[in-house]
């Protein structure tokens, strides 16, 4: 039996729904600069707390987004990240995910089109990629044999990757050399080294993407070849093995292919 009540509610349930207004309260202020009435606070200190988290939400940003940081103008910069810090309410609880938060945001808002800048959302989502794959969780690696044949053994890939597909280059140029005359499609291999936990990026064909995906699915080289021949129309098997087997001796020096399936 609880002694202490008021309202019919349990005095220390009340005191804990008093933190959590006085804690949204004082987040809001922190996002949106618009102050709060807040108990027992005093209110110089008020601007000392919101600059604080903004300096670590706008630090995190300019670390996430390198290239967007440096291509846009400043003052378009220190817009885009105030309102953004205005008007999202983060969900995350991990600093570091917030870039991710912020790609959504912009996509949301379209403003690439308001900025025009058409290539902004592959641009954010390139430069989010390489730091969600370097933190991403570790993957349990198959067990590999070194020895195989590439044309009828399982061949095995480094599980830490991602496969993407932009609309342009932002991988392989500048912002600067006007991306937006270049719209098209470009195929992108982006993964973890194994012993170092570098992140490499390996821009890809047509071809080498529908190779990949299919040795993801444990098809074997041989049957997706002749997959290939017939759906790409190169009617060439000899000359698609031989680059097939090139590509993929290439990626085993780049240690994205670990070996076969043993």
């Amino acid at each position: 039996m609880l002694l202490f009540q008021k309202n019919g509610k349990p005095i220390m349930q009340l005191l804990k729904e008093d933190t959590h207004t006085q804690q949204a309260r004082l987040a809001d202020y922190c996002r949106t600069g618009n102050t709060p009435n807040l108990i027992d606070i005093k209110q110089d200190n008020l601007y000392q707390y919101r600059r604080l988290v903004f300096n670590i939400a706008s630090d995190t940003l300019e670390t996430a987004y390198p290239i967007t940081y440096s291509f846009l103008p400043q003052n378009v910069w220190e817009k885009l990240v105030y309102d953004y810090f205005a008007e999202h309410k983060c969900q995350t609880t991990q600093v570091w995910r917030m870039p991710l938060e912020f790609y959504d945001y912009c996509k949301e808002k379209n403003l690439q089109e308001t900025l025009g800048v058409p290539f902004l959302n592959d641009l954010l989502y390139f430069e989010w990629l390489e730091l969600d794959v370097h933190t991403m969780e570790d993957i349990a690696y198959p067990k590999t044999k070194e020895i195989g044949s590439w044309l009828t053994d399982v061949i095995v890939l480094n599980p830490e990757h991602k496969l993407i597909q932009l609309s342009y280059p932002v991988h392989t140029t500048a912002p600067t050399e006007n991306l937006d005359e270049k719209k098209g499609n470009y195929f992108l291999l982006i993964y973890r080294e194994k012993q170092t936990g570098n992140v490499q990026f390996i821009d890809l064909s047509m071809l080498y993407v529908f190779i990949i995906e299919n040795i993801i699915n444990g098809i074997t080289l041989n049957i997706i070849l002749e997959e290939a021949n017939t759906l790409l129309q190169i009617n060439d098997i000899d000359l698609l093995t031989q680059h097939a087997l090139t590509f993929l001796e290439d990626l085993k020096q780049r240690e994205f292919v670990l070996g076969f399936l043993s």
